[in-house]
């Protein structure tokens, strides 16, 4: 990711709909920039496929964010399934193909296992082969009638009154059925009906993935109770006086539904879209974390007292919370795919918890104005904090702290936070607000806009006691082209644990069991210019020596550094360059679990019990 072009192509084929991989013949159009001086265009450029990966060490790349938002983006096909088609159907190919989020690798598998039913082979040229044709088919089919069709390019704008029986059509397309049509009248035998809601106020809900709508309901209440990967929920709220609604199509398929003043309004905005709908949207507050500009249409639901939580994760991309995951007992590790080149080096947090424990609160540490966005940290009925995001290494500027909410109960403990366009900007909760300060939204623009948060002189600060460690389970590093360990998670007598560095499951090292009169050795690599660490092996010694031989050579050059079982590591990095710190305090002045004790106090032990309630059918 760099400023060598002003646009960007996109990631997957926009005949067959497979992503690309590194090597793959790749075809695009040329772009505008590459005109001739006489105002011709050049020809289709072919070029060998390379993910773009924001690698932090590297100046010449630029964050995802403003890779993703402030670039132009072209389509980009497998040379083998290009179609030298007019412009036309290209141009209505790119609308029926074209997405704005990547669909989870579960929507993948689901539509390999659909075209290997009907491919000659599961080989990827076969399944590109049935894809293709699959596409083809259904861009010559007339799947709207001709009454609708607006203009040449087949694209539709339906406008219909909700307070009038409401007919739909739809359209199967890579084994999804997806809404189609929509009218206030019977135009075909195709045409459905639509079991409506009656009163003088009518909600609508609508559930969307990467192509288009594939739900559409009125009623009273949320449709949506759990997370489906690549779903999102939309709810619409029309009356007597604001009863339009128009939906927008790419010509097959509906993409977005939307509430409209008249049939001349233009100004209307895209619904918000939720993973988990809220039960009551209209209740739902925001909290500003950013000060760049971002939109705030897609929010994710982190579930904080769900039964079988083991812990939690937090991705960051150029100092940026970008992710955030609930882990449970028995997962499955896909997610860590997710992003593609974006996360290739991306700084994972993992946070555990153990039965029991539950978030209790969500608490922010300001940083704007100094900084463009604040901090935001996740508190347990233990005491304990899940920081997401850097720490200061200014002593001249005061941390200040601020208590946003809390969930006294287990029951709708969970909050929503912002998913799209490179970090999470907003979070947003049906809790009561504890806020000291509502700060006015004030958002940077021009150069400000793109700044990074990832400044010189923030870290990634973590610290563990190590009384009473009874087993250590290395993690090793992920970036590509790197080597060592990012971290270590920690497990005690008492069978809790805690992380160190970075941790990511799926990168974890066979566990080591601790002997408590021994030591651990930490082989440690300098940077040049004082950059920092990289912690290259990890040996634990049985016995109070004082030195540690090596007899590996590839650990030859490497510093060897004494950590006793006692007193507290301190594991502060940026990406993958560490300091390392060990110190006979156990608990250093200021740490944040005692700072948000002294400020909050110790809420959950006031908490209010939950009554179990046996309703039978």
């Amino acid at each position: 990711m760099d400023e060598t072009y002003p646009f960007r192509w996109e990631s997957y084929c926009c005949f067959c709909l497979f992503g690309f991989i590194d090597g793959d013949k790749v075809l695009r159009p040329s772009h505008p920039s590459e005109a001739n001086p006489d105002g011709t265009t050049n020809p289709p450029v072919l070029f060998d496929y390379k993910t773009p990966v924001f690698n932090p060490d590297n100046h010449k790349c630029i964050p995802p964010r403003h890779w993703r938002r402030y670039k132009d983006v072209l389509p980009a096909s497998h040379l083998s399934c290009n179609q030298n088609w007019p412009f036309v159907s290209m141009k209505r190919l790119w609308e029926l193909v074209h997405y704005d989020f990547q669909p989870p690798l579960s929507d993948v598998n689901r539509r390999i296992s659909i075209l290997a039913n009907k491919a000659a082979s599961v080989t990827m040229p076969d399944l590109q082969k049935q894809a293709r044709s699959r596409v083809e088919t259904f861009l010559s089919s007339q799947t709207i009638p001709l009454s609708f069709q607006s203009n040449r390019d087949g694209r539709v704008l339906f406008i219909v009154d909700v307070f009038r029986p409401i007919w739909r059509t739809t359209v199967m397309f890579d084994g999804i059925r997806y809404l189609n049509c929509l009218s206030n009248k019977q135009d075909g035998k195709h045409f459905r009906p639509i079991k409506t809601q009656r009163g003088d106020i009518v909600n609508i809900y609508f559930a969307s993935n990467h192509l288009g709508v594939v739900a559409m309901y009125f009623s009273k209440y949320g449709m949506s109770k759990q997370d489906w990967p690549g779903v999102w929920w939309s709810r619409l709220t029309l009356s007597k006086t604001h009863h339009l609604l128009r939906a927008y199509t790419d010509g097959f398929k509906i993409r977005d539904l939307r509430r409209v003043e008249s049939l001349q309004s233009t100004s209307e905005s895209s619904p918000t879209r939720w993973s988990v709908l809220p039960p009551n949207p209209t209740a739902v507050w925001l909290v500003s974390l950013d000060n760049r500009a971002h939109s705030t249409y897609y929010f994710k639901c982190l579930d904080c007292s769900k039964p079988g939580i083991t812990g939690y994760s937090a991705c960051m991309v150029d100092g940026d919370l970008v992710d955030l995951h609930c882990h449970i007992e028995g997962e499955d590790l896909e997610f860590y795919q997710d992003g593609g080149g974006d996360r290739l080096h991306a700084v994972w947090l993992y946070f555990p918890v153990e039965q029991g424990e539950r978030i209790f609160e969500v608490w922010r540490r300001r940083k704007r104005p100094h900084f463009c966005r604040d901090i935001p940290m996740l508190r347990t009925n233990k005491g304990r904090v899940f920081v997401l995001g850097t720490h200061i290494s200014q002593h001249d500027i005061v941390a200040k702290y601020d208590c946003i909410t809390s969930f006294p109960t287990e029951k709708h403990a969970r909050f929503w936070f912002c998913y799209r366009e490179g970090c999470v900007g907003y979070l947003a909760f049906d809790t009561e607000d504890k806020r000291l300060e509502n700060d006015p939204i004030v958002q940077l623009e021009g150069s400000s806009a793109l700044c990074s948060s990832g400044l010189s002189n923030q870290r990634f600060a973590t610290s563990a006691t190590l009384k009473d460690v009874v087993e250590v389970v290395p993690c090793r590093s992920w970036a590509p082209g790197s080597t060592g360990i990012v971290g270590l998670l920690l497990t005690y007598s008492d069978g809790h644990r805690e992380t160190v560095g970075q941790v990511r499951l799926d990168h974890l090292l066979e566990p080591m069991q601790v002997v408590p009169t021994g030591d651990m050795w930490l082989g440690i690599r300098l940077l040049p210019h004082g950059a920092g660490v990289v912690v290259e092996a990890l040996r634990l010694i049985p016995s109070n020596g004082m030195t540690v031989h090596g007899g590996n050579t590839c650990e030859a050059g490497l510093r060897w550094r004494r950590v006793e079982w006692k007193g507290r590591l301190d594991w502060l990095f940026w990406y993958g360059r560490c300091c390392i710190s060990w110190h006979a305090q156990a608990i250093p002045v200021g740490h944040i679990n005692t700072v948000l004790e002294a400020q909050g106090g110790r809420g959950w032990e006031t908490e209010t019990p939950t009554t179990a309630i046996n309703i039978s059918p």
